[in-house]
């Protein structure tokens, strides 16, 4: 990057004005890169894709900036800050970013503050907008227990009617469990929680999507540390009983910070489920693809992807297929990697590295558009700052 254009960007955000970030051409779609980058979520609303990150370039205080594409990422919206008027985020970060979720105009960002939980973790904090991420304001905390301890690892989707869904970690309870609410006034304010379990992994990602009959929540379970799903036969009133998403019998008493990647392919009046799921289980250690063709009831075998040290996994569902991102490490380095499936998930392209040798990447993630698929993920610069990159395939 240009070292006076730089300068001149750090002091126009100091400033509040924004400018769109850095978009350099590639050969094999575009690659997006901007500093200062520690966290990031991506939304896909019809042929729209929303980005969300957590900007540390000024005075080391995250400011959560907002920007669209309608063009799969070839170019973007000018940014805007999402968090003005509203309590700070405490210290996104890759595994626990601050999150988006848009229906069409109506946009709800959601975030954990500092509060009085094990380090500084507190409430979670939303901000609204009805244009299209114009303008954003306050929301309400999503949480009605009223405590300041850890609302973390949260979630945020929207289904075909317009309601938002949201799925976190809070132990209200007195142990680390799973916890739900749903607003359909575009986040105006959010119905009374629900606790789908009251006994989960401490500190794993959780993951949301819109399933033809409500909302789908993927996360790890306790004993044993698999991953497994709730689905809701009803927009989010009631929910079944959980199913395991790779029985792998994982007895591991700790949290390997690592959570999974769900997506819904269309099919028909039907729809099929395809979930990421990564293991640390001795001879099992790695990432695996599975389906589910009964909304989440049961699943496909396991088929594992990359070697051994894959990892951190995201998936999606567009109109070229499904395709997975995950990191694998070797000789040093950490490598995000790609394959695409045509055929439901059945078969895989070889995996195929996408980012450069030398590069400190981590985190990817992955959005299914009309023309293919949009990947984002951070590295870690020279100067310890995040990169925030992503490319079209």
């Amino acid at each position: 990057m240009n070292t006076d254009f730089l300068k001149r960007l750090i002091a126009v955000i100091a400033s509040g004005v924004m400018l769109p970030f850095y978009i350099q051409g590639a050969e094999h779609g575009h690659t997006v890169q901007r500093l200062g980058i520690h966290s990031l979520d991506v939304y896909a609303d019809g042929g729209v894709i929303h980005l969300l990150t957590a900007d540390y370039q000024t005075d080391g205080k995250p400011a959560l900036i907002y920007q669209r594409t309608t063009d799969g990422g070839q170019t973007w919206s000018a940014p805007v800050r999402a968090d003005v008027g509203t309590t700070a985020p405490s210290s996104p970060h890759r595994g626990m970013d601050a999150q988006i979720a848009a229906s069409g105009n109506k946009l709800v960002c959601v975030w954990m503050t500092k509060g009085t939980g094990l380090f500084d973790s507190g409430p979670m904090a939303t901000a609204i907008s009805q244009d299209g991420g114009k303008t954003w304001w306050p929301g309400p905390n999503p949480a009605d227990d009223g405590l300041t301890t850890g609302h973390s690892f949260s979630d945020i989707c929207a289904d075909d009617s317009g309601a938002f869904h949201i799925a976190w970690l809070d132990s209200r309870d007195g142990r680390q469990g799973l916890r739900y609410a749903r607003s359909i006034d575009g986040g105006k304010s959010w119905e009374k929680n629900q606790t789908l379990k009251t006994d989960t992994c401490e500190c794993c990602w959780n993951k949301l999507a819109a399933g033809p009959k409500g909302p789908l929540v993927l996360f790890r379970d306790k004993k044993p540390r698999d991953m497994a799903l709730f689905a809701s036969p009803n927009g989010g009133s009631k929910w079944s009983k959980p199913s395991t998403v790779g029985k792998f019998a994982w007895d591991f008493n700790g949290c390997p910070h690592v959570g999974g990647g769900l997506a819904v392919e269309p099919n028909g009046k039907t729809a099929s489920l395809h979930a990421v799921v990564w293991t640390g289980m001795a001879e099992k250690s790695g990432t695996y693809h599975l389906a589910s063709r009964n909304n989440g009831r049961s699943w496909s075998k396991p088929q594992r992807l990359g070697s051994s040290s894959a990892r951190r996994p995201d998936i999606a569902a567009g109109m070229k297929g499904v395709a997975m991102v995950w990191e694998e490490s070797d000789d040093g380095e950490t490598a995000i990697v790609f394959a695409k499936s045509t055929d439901g998930g059945e078969q895989w392209s070889k995996p195929a590295r996408i980012t450069v040798a030398g590069a400190s990447a981590a985190y990817p993630r992955i959005i299914g558009t009309v023309d293919g698929f949009c990947i984002f993920w951070t590295e870690l610069g020279a100067d310890g700052r995040g990169v925030l990159k992503s490319i079209a395939r």
